[in-house]
C-alpha cells in the first residue's frame, strides 16, 4: 500500500507540474503565432488544462480499467465545480454574463444527459462513444466560430520571436507533455493497485484522488485568474473543461475500448454530477455572480461528496 500511495503522490506531482508547463507553453505559442486571445482562452487553454484527464482516461481505457477511465472524467467535472469554482468564489467575486453562461451550460448539461443515457445499461459501446467524440468536435467548432464572429478584430498581444525563448518554450511544451504521460501512467497503475489493496472498485480512486490530481491545471488557472482580477475567465474555462471531460474524454475512452460501470458509479457519481450542475447554474442565474456564500456552498457540497466516497471506501 505504501508503494502505491508513494507512486500516486509522484504521479500527482508529475501531472500537476506537467499541466502547468503545458498550459504556459501553449499560451506562449498562441501569442507567438498571433492566435487571437479569445481563442487562446476559450479553446486552447481549455484543451491544454484537460490534457491530464485525457491522458489518464485514455491510458486507463487501453489498460482495461473502466473505473479509472470513467471515474476520472466524471470526478473531474465534480471537482471543477465544487473545489475550483468554490475556491475562486471564496477568493473574489465572480460576475456572470448570463446569456453566454446559458449557451455554454446547454452544452455541459446536454453532455451530462447523453453520458447518462448512453450508459443506462451500464456500458458505453464504441458507436455511442464515437457519437460523443463527434459532439466534442462540434462543440469546439461552435465555440471557435461563435467567438470569432463576436470578436472578429481582437488579436492577442504579440511576443518577440526570440530564438532562445522559443526553444525554451518548445522544450517546456515537450517536457510538460512527457511529465503528464509519465504521471498518468503512474496514477493508473498505482490507482488500480490501491483499489485492489482496499478491495474497492477502481472507480472510487478515479472519482477522488485521480480526479483531483488531473484537475490541478484548472485549479492553478482558476486561482491565477482570480489573482489577476479576471475570475470570469476561470468560470468559462471550467464549463469548457467539463464539456470536454464528458464529450471528448469519455468519448475517446469508450472508442479505445467499450466502458463498463457498476451500479454505484451510475447512481452516486451521476447523481452528484446532476446536483453540482444544478447548484452552479442555480447560483449563477439567480444572483448573476458568485461570492463567498456561493463558494462556501459549492465547497461544502464537494466535501460532502468526498466524505460519502470515504464512507464507501472504509465501509
Amino acid at each position: 500500500m505504501v508503494y502505491d500511495v508513494t507512486l500516486i503522490i509522484i504521479g500527482l506531482l508529475l501531472v500537476g507540474k506537467g499541466g502547468d508547463l503545458f498550459v504556459d507553453a501553449s499560451v506562449y505559442m498562441g501569442k507567438l503565432f498571433r492566435i487571437p486571445r479569445f481563442i487562446i482562452g476559450g479553446t486552447l487553454v481549455s484543451l491544454a488544462t484537460t490534457t491530464p484527464e485525457l491522458a489518464v482516461s485514455a491510458i486507463a481505457s487501453a489498460a482495461g480499467d473502466s473505473g479509472i477511465a470513467l471515474g476520472n472524467a466524471v470526478g473531474s467535472c465534480v471537482c471543477n465545480i465544487g473545489l475550483i469554482v468554490g475556491t475562486v468564489a471564496l477568493l473574489t467575486r465572480v460576475e456572470v454574463e448570463r446569456r453566454d453562461l446559458l449557451r455554454r451550460a446547454a452544452w455541459m448539461v446536454s453532455a451530462g444527459v447523453l453520458v447518462v443515457v448512453f450508459t443506462w445499461d451500464r456500458t458505453l459501446s464504441r458507436p455511442l462513444a464515437a457519437v460523443l467524440l463527434v459532439l466534442a468536435l462540434a462543440y469546439l467548432s461552435w465555440d471557435y466560430l461563435g467567438l470569432r464572429a463576436l470578436r472578429r478584430d481582437e488579436w492577442t498581444e504579440v511576443v518577440a520571436a526570440d530564438p532562445t525563448a522559443f526553444l525554451w518554450q518548445v522544450g517546456q511544451f515537450g517536457l510538460g507533455a512527457i511529465l503528464i504521460l509519465l504521471g498518468s501512467n503512474l496514477l493508473v497503475d498505482s490507482g488500480s493497485g490501491l483499489a485492489r489493496t482496499f478491495g474497492v472498485p477502481s472507480v472510487i480512486v478515479g472519482l477522488t484522488v485521480v480526479a483531483i490530481g488531473t484537475s490541478l491545471p484548472e485549479l492553478v488557472t482558476g486561482v491565477a485568474a482570480a489573482r489577476k482580477g479576471v475570475p470570469d475567465l476561470s468560470l468559462g474555462n471550467i464549463i469548457g473543461a467539463n464539456v470536454l471531460n464528458l464529450y471528448l474524454i469519455v468519448g475517446l475512452s469508450g472508442t479505445i475500448r467499450p466502458l463498463t460501470l457498476d451500479l454505484f458509479t451510475q447512481v452516486y457519481s451521476f447523481g452528484w454530477l446532476g446536483l453540482f450542475f444544478a447548484a452552479v447554474l442555480g447560483l449563477a442565474l439567480r444572483t448573476g455572480h458568485f461570492h463567498r456564500r456561493g463558494g462556501a456552498l459549492l465547497l461544502g457540497l464537494w466535501l460532502s461528496y468526498v466524505a460519502g466516497l470515504g464512507v464507501v471506501t472504509l465501509g
